[in-house]
């Protein structure tokens, strides 16, 4: 890449990508918002969603339990995959910035791109339409950003109220597969586990973050 003087070098992360990929950056910046907007109303629906599914595993023999069981375990799912999103989008625009101080940005660039180009291709606007399929379409666009995509979604907590372990969508999937949603064990920890109430999306680079000083 062909660089001119600029009357004003880039200095912090975010200077870089602006300076040099600002559509990208743009991009970048738009799909936080969307995740964000997306787990904001995910802590409206959870409360709501977990006040409708079964306190007791005898309750599962209920078909309507059952699917108010699937809608709570998605609706934290999805939380949970767009702070996983955020991350992968930050730690590609991280290192993409510093890349470029080191004049060394092409993969970065490819990296960044097809995290982008696949969030392109998950539904956004529409994922919280079809919360009866939702775990099933989740688990095919999770994919879209990387093979085989695990991320923690259901916390459990010990007796004294702190974190023993998670429950990953994919250990939710399985257990699924093996036990349909008689598994008391998930029952529990769903009941357990404290909800989401402010938003993990934070900045796409952390741009008071130094990497050159002139």
């Amino acid at each position: 890449m062909l660089r001119l003087e600029d009357p004003l070098p880039p200095q912090t992360m975010k200077d870089f990508l602006d300076c040099f990929y600002p559509d990208l950056l743009d991009e970048a910046e738009s799909y936080c918002d969307i995740l964000t907007e997306l787990q904001n109303t995910l802590i409206e629906l959870l409360p709501l969603s977990k006040k409708l599914f079964p306190s007791d595993i005898k309750q599962l023999d209920c078909v309507e339990a059952q699917a108010n069981l699937m809608v709570y375990i998605y609706h934290y799912s999805l939380f949970s995959f767009a702070d996983k999103a955020y991350t992968i989008l930050n730690a590609q625009c991280t290192a993409l910035a510093k890349a470029l101080d080191a004049n060394d940005e092409e993969k970065g660039v490819e990296n960044l791109g097809k995290t982008l180009e696949a969030l392109g291709n998950i539904p956004f606007d529409t994922l919280l339409d079809h919360s009866a399929v939702g775990l099933l379409r989740l688990d095919i666009f999770k994919e879209y950003l990387r093979e085989r995509l695990d991320f923690n979604v259901i916390p459990v907590l010990k007796a004294n109220g702190e974190l023993r372990g998670n429950w990953s969508f994919r250990d939710i999937t399985g257990a699924m597969v093996r036990n349909g949603l008689s598994y008391g064990q998930l029952l529990t920890d769903c009941i357990n586990a404290p909800l989401p109430d402010s938003t993990t999306i934070g900045k796409v680079v952390d741009d008071e973050t130094l990497l050159r000083i002139y």
